[in-house]
C-alpha cells in the first residue's frame, strides 16, 4: 500500500545513513591500521641505525666531549673518575619484574673541565626511588663504554628529591633533565648520558645493560587490530543490511 510505501522511505534512509557511519568507521580503522604499519617503519629504521652505530668504532673521547648533534647514538669511549659524591637516582625502573632505580653519575674527563654522565645501570630499591650507590664504589680511573642517549631540557614535572646521603648528594628523579642537572653540579656537563654497557671488568652491580631496542611488534599487533575491526564493521553492517532486506520483503505497490 502507499502507506507502507511512505513508511519505508524514513526506514531506507535511516539504513543508508548508518551504512555510511559504518564505512566511516572503517575506512578509520584501515587508516589507523596503515598509521601502525608505517610506525613500524619508523622503528625498524631507528633499531637498524642502533645496530649499525652498535658495529661501528667508538667515538673515542680526548679532551672535550664531543657536541650532542655528533654523538647521539653513537657508541661512546670516554676515560675519567666518576664523581661518587654527587649521583642521581631514576625512579621506576624494573629488571625482571623487580623495582628499582637507574644510578646516572658524572663521569670527571682526563684533561677536560667538561663531564659526561654515565648510567652506570640498575639497583634494586623497594620503593623504586631510592637507594645507596655509595655502597657499590668505582674509584679510580675508568674508561667506560656505551651507547650515547639525549637528554631533555626544560622538560618540566616535580623536581629532584634530595635523599639523605653521607658524604654523598643524591637526587631522585624520574627523568634527566638539562637545565635541573645544571643547577645542581659546580661544573659543566655534556648534554647527554652514556649508557656504559656490560662488559669484562664491570662489577654486577649497578647492573648494565645494552640499550634496549625499539619495540617493533607492538605496532604489528596493533595495524592487525585496527584492520580486523575494519572487516568485522563493514562486514557486520553488510550482513545487518542483506539480512533486513531479506525480512522486509518486496515493498508491496
Amino acid at each position: 500500500s502507499t502507506a507502507a510505501a511512505a513508511a519505508g522511505g524514513p526506514m531506507r534512509l535511516l539504513g543508508f545513513l548508518v551504512l555510511i557511519a559504518a564505512l566511516a568507521a572503517a575506512a578509520l580503522c584501515v587508516r589507523l591500521g596503515f598509521w601502525q604499519l608505517a610506525r613500524l617503519g619508523e622503528k625498524r629504521a631507528l633499531n637498524a641505525a642502533l645496530r649499525e652505530s652498535e658495529r661501528s668504532p667508538a667515538l673515542v673521547v680526548a679532551g672535550e666531549p664531543p657536541p650532542a648533534a655528533q654523538a647521539l647514538d653513537r657508541l661512546l669511549q670516554a676515560t675519567g673518575r666518576f664523581d661518587e659524591a654527587h649521583q642521581f637516582l631514576l625512579s621506576g625502573r624494573f629488571h625482571d619484574g623487580e623495582p628499582g632505580v637507574e644510578v646516572v653519575t658524572p663521569l670527571r674527563l682526563e684533561g677536560s673541565s667538561t663531564s659526561i654522565l654515565v648510567n652506570r645501570g640498575w639497583l634494586p630499591a623497594d620503593d623504586a626511588a631510592t637507594a645507596r650507590p655509595q655502597d657499590h664504589p668505582e674509584p679510580g680511573l675508568h674508561t667506560v663504554r656505551g651507547v650515547v642517549e639525549g637528554i631533555r631540557r626544560g622538560a618540566g614535572g616535580p623536581p629532584p628529591r634530595t635523599l639523605e646521603g653521607r658524604g654523598v648528594s643524591l637526587w631522585s628523579l624520574r627523568g634527566l633533565d638539562a637545565d635541573s642537572i645544571a643547577r645542581r653540579l659546580s661544573y659543566p656537563v655534556a648534554g647527554y648520558v652514556v649508557r656504559e654497557a656490560p662488559g669484562p671488568g664491570v662489577p654486577s652491580l649497578p647492573r648494565r645493560s645494552a640499550r634496549r631496542p625499539h619495540d617493533e611488534m607492538m605496532h604489528l599487533g596493533y595495524a592487525i587490530q585496527w584492520f580486523l575491526i575494519s572487516i568485522v564493521i563493514f562486514g557486520g553492517t553488510a550482513a545487518l543490511a542483506w539480512s533486513r532486506r531479506r525480512r522486509a520483503g518486496p515493498i508491496p505497490t
